[in-house]
């Protein structure tokens, strides 16, 4: 649907100012692309911003309802409209003067949606801005041609491409397990999506004692019938129903499983995404905090008046002092401090005659009295470690007592510093930082009881007052899934698991653990599938998964309750583990695609983990096994990836990966087919270390007209063999309905050489392309007048020769990796090689790279067979 022509205007009043754009008659199960033109005010001061305006989606059913997918493939989760993405200004992409940037992105149709909103807010922007042109059309165009017709066999839904998070219901229900605050209800929030009449669904209900004994009903406020004797009605009368359940417990109850399903055996209804699950409002955060007195022991005394004298006599009341038990506190788990130790080794955060190391950075003294607000390195990953307080964990479990008081009074010291919302530093509310922190006041809680005698007091009350001030925070993020489906979401469970466990007794400790537990299924079971695929595009990110994983088996297995979790990563995890061990290049280090973390010792990553949690297939592959230049599959845990691995037979070793996995949210780097190699033993095309931008720049891709890759994924075509290389031939479906792209790679036998090409074609008009080949930082580059580039590292050379089929080599650039702001822990930028294609129709050319004449020679060879040609334009 187009409205080509139009021209719209946004304001400049942050969030508030905004346009609305309705396109109907859309088809369900399909993929779209929004497009338009924004087009700045000659006076903009934020063009150059990455959150310049804000673009939401809403999704409407043919009834008009709104419908709250859990996910919509090629969106993120926003907090204003509940799907959408950031719109960059035009000189984030375009450089200083540019006033105008194509918008492009492409997302998933989920049924029954039948038509959307696009919303296009304000945000950064200081002037009002222009939306010339707004258009949605299907992202598949209709096969016209032998060439459309493959595109289309290959194209998107496919695994997550389709996924939208919806929980299919049945006359079998759904439960979910939750612990109860003690005579307080539960109010479950969600919606119910209907494809076709319906007679409705329904919530089942059990209350269960502390002993886990079921309590026969009645329950307050239920119906029954006589083959389901406890049962909240959800009537169904549009095509997305949001219900709103609220379940009082009767006395004694301890926990509720409730299970959601229908009346009919084949009723095509579902639930949009697992409920909300809230405590009530007087119990929430944000009502707990008075602005006249926000310390936190305030908040604890307010939260426990609210609860009533729960313990005998009331004793102790407004106190954390009488839920405490020194042995169970001694004995928690702590699977967020395991986990980081694993990853980044026991000297990466450390407190020592005075000073802090943190995030890679050197030694910095820690005042007497802290500055809450430091920065002293520049560096979002210090900050966040600071933050954390992790680095107080040393010195709370020390011998010595003079130690432990020094670390509990730097903690009260940030409590005093940060009363709720009102932050030092804005990145010590991050779910993740305070995940970590909640952990670390666990550990000088800790430290403040058992030197209780003869201090003072008040350090416990304000540390207590701080874990549950954290644990109520995390638990309110769970129960309204702000992160689901994400590390971070684990993270955060992970961590109010270790609250619920050590203050069992504390009257919302099965709260939060019942929580926790139902999101780390959740969480796991999302992105580990039962094959051991891991659902997450970063290597990096994937092995930390796997890692907090492993942590958690123990602890998990330790409570008879928790065991069925332990069950069901048991069997996911090895295969999984399997996948990710044949990632790793015969160093010991994972392929260098810029998501590496920021610490010296991650070599020894794998080593530390096979160590602490041994079993068979830990270890990492053996980097004398010999290759024969097809691809060592990666296992279940790594669709989408082709890798190569050649042992170190006298020439070093050499490592090929290339990744073509699905793009499916709008943060996700956009590097489907982006390549490393390593040859010699040296490595050569990498990606810039640390984190870096999504931007396609950032990676060894290319990509047509200017425009970036969106949603989407590479499919790979069988692979064929050319005298001494193998040739595979990816296609992809991520640069937009405008065009046919097939990126191929060549790889010589022995690894010392590949090509890499790509072909684009898009109708009959005119086309350019720009592709990007990203040097390590060892590298020196030259390029000479016949546009040969050498690269030159420990008296060895890597040849790249650029080479075009159809159209013609335009400008070949040499550069430094510059593409924005980013966090790379003092590592240097690579050069970059940026090289570029123009033509009429189609394009197709790229490089060859190899570590002598004769490889550069062998790799032209093949590239003239028919075979490839035919292979690559076809």
């Amino acid at each position: 649907m187009s409205t080509v022509g139009a021209d719209y205007v946004v304001g400049s009043r942050n969030r508030w100012s905004r346009v609305m754009l309705s396109f109907e008659r859309l088809t369900a199960g399909q993929w779209y692309e929004f497009s338009a033109y924004v087009v700045c005010d000659g006076a903009e001061s934020a063009s150059d911003a990455r959150d310049f305006a804000m673009l939401g989606v809403v999704f409407l059913s043919q009834d008009g309802s709104e419908i709250d997918f859990a996910r919509v493939p090629g969106l993120a989760r926003t907090s204003m409209d509940a799907h959408g993405d950031w719109l960059a200004g035009p000189a984030w992409e375009g450089g200083a003067g540019a006033r105008a940037v194509s918008v492009r992105r492409c997302f998933y149709l989920p049924a029954p949606a039948a038509g959307v909103a696009v919303v296009i807010r304000s945000w950064r922007n200081a002037h009002p801005f222009r939306i010339i042109g707004p258009e949605i059309r299907p992202a598949g165009a209709t096969a016209s041609s032998a060439e459309d017709a493959l595109a289309d066999r290959a194209a998107p839904p496919r695994g997550r491409l389709a996924q939208d998070g919806r929980i299919d219901l049945g006359p079998h229900p759904v439960w979910f397990r939750h612990g109860l605050v003690p005579g307080r209800p539960l109010v479950f929030r969600g919606q119910v999506i209907a494809q076709g009449r319906t007679e409705g669904a329904l919530a089942q209900i059990c209350f269960r004692d502390a002993g886990g004994s079921p309590i026969p009903p009645p329950y307050p406020d239920t119906l029954s019938t006589l083959s389901v004797p406890a049962f909240l009605d959800i009537p169904v009368h549009r095509q997305a129903y949001r219900f709103t359940l609220k379940v009082s417990p009767p006395p004694q109850a301890a926990t509720l499983e409730i299970g959601f399903g229908t009346w009919e055996a084949d009723p095509g209804l579902a639930l949009a995404a697992a409920p909300d699950a809230l405590l009530d409002d007087d119990l929430r955060l944000a009502n707990l905090t008075d602005d006249s007195d926000p310390g936190a022991e305030a908040v604890l005394a307010r939260l426990l008046g609210r609860l009533g004298p729960l313990l005998d006599g009331g004793a102790g009341a407004g106190s954390i002092r009488p839920y405490l038990d020194a042995a169970l506190l001694a004995e928690r788990p702590s699977p967020l401090r395991s986990f980081a130790r694993l990853r980044d080794g026991a000297e990466a955060c450390v407190w020592a005659e005075g000073a802090i190391r943190l995030a890679s950075r050197p030694a910095w003294p820690l005042p007497d009295v802290p500055d809450w607000a430091a920065d002293p390195f520049r560096s979002q990953a210090w900050r966040l470690a600071f933050q954390s307080l992790d680095w107080t964990w040393g010195a709370a479990e020390s011998s010595e007592r003079a130690v432990r008081e020094r670390a509990v009074a730097v903690a009260v010291s940030w409590s005093r510093a940060n009363p709720w919302g009102q932050p030092a530093d804005s990145l010590s509310q991050h779910p993740a930082c305070t995940a970590r922190r909640l952990e670390a006041l666990l550990s000088l809680l800790q430290a403040a009881a058992r030197d209780a005698a003869g201090a003072d007091g008040r350090a416990i009350d304000i540390l207590g007052g701080e874990v549950v001030r954290h644990a109520v925070a995390l638990a309110e993020i769970l129960a309204q899934h702000t992160v689901a489906g994400s590390l971070l979401e684990l993270q955060v469970a992970a961590a109010l698991l270790a609250a619920g466990l050590a203050l069992p007794a504390f009257p919302m400790a099965r709260h939060w653990t019942a929580l926790a537990v139902l999101a780390l299924q959740r969480g796991f079971e999302a992105m580990i599938d039962p094959d051991g695929a891991v659902a997450e595009a970063s290597y990096h990110r994937s092995l930390e998964i796997l890692t907090l994983a492993l942590v958690l088996i123990p602890i998990l297995k330790a409570r008879p309750d928790l065991t069925p979790l332990a069950v069901i990563l048991d069997a996911r995890v090895p295969k999984a583990w399997a996948g990710m061990v044949a990632l790793f290049e015969p160093d010991g280090a994972l392929p260098p695609f810029g998501d590496t973390p920021g610490h010296a010792d991650r070599y020894r990553w794998l080593e530390r983990v096979a160590a602490a949690h041994g079993r068979p297939g830990m270890a990492a592959p053996d980097s004398g096994r010999a290759g024969d230049g097809w691809p060592h599959a990666a296992g279940a845990s790594r669709p989408g990836t082709l890798i190569v691995r050649r042992s170190g037979d006298g020439a070093g070793w050499s490592a090929f990966t290339a990744d073509f996995s699905e793009q499916v949210d709008p943060q996700d780097h956009r590097d489907c087919t982006s390549f490393t190699f390593a040859t010699g033993g040296l490595r050569w095309i990498t990606e810039s270390a640390g984190q870096h931008l999504a931007t396609a720049r950032a990676h060894n891709v290319a990509f047509p007209d200017g425009r970036e890759p969106g949603a989407g994924a590479g499919f790979a075509r069988a692979a064929f063999r050319l005298g001494d290389a193998v040739v595979h031939c990816i296609e992809t479906q991520v640069h937009g309905p405008d065009y046919r792209h097939v990126r191929a790679f060549v790889l010589l036998d022995d690894l010392s050489g590949l090509a890499v090409f790509d072909r684009f074609r898009a109708g009959h008009r005119p086309l350019t392309a720009e592709g990007f080949l990203h040097l390590d930082a060892g590298v020196t580059v030259a390029l000479d007048p016949s546009r040969r580039v050498f690269g030159l590292r420990d008296e060895r050379r890597l040849q790249i020769v650029p080479h075009a089929i159809s159209g013609r080599l335009d400008d070949l650039a040499l550069s430094r990796a510059s593409f924005g702001p980013r966090e790379n822990h003092g590592a240097p930028a690579g050069p970059v090689l940026r090289y570029g294609l123009s033509g009429t129709g189609i394009l197709a050319g790229g490089l060859l790279i190899a570590s002598s004449a004769g490889g550069v020679s062998r790799l032209a060879a093949a590239i003239e067979e028919e075979a490839f040609r035919s292979a690559l334009t076809d």
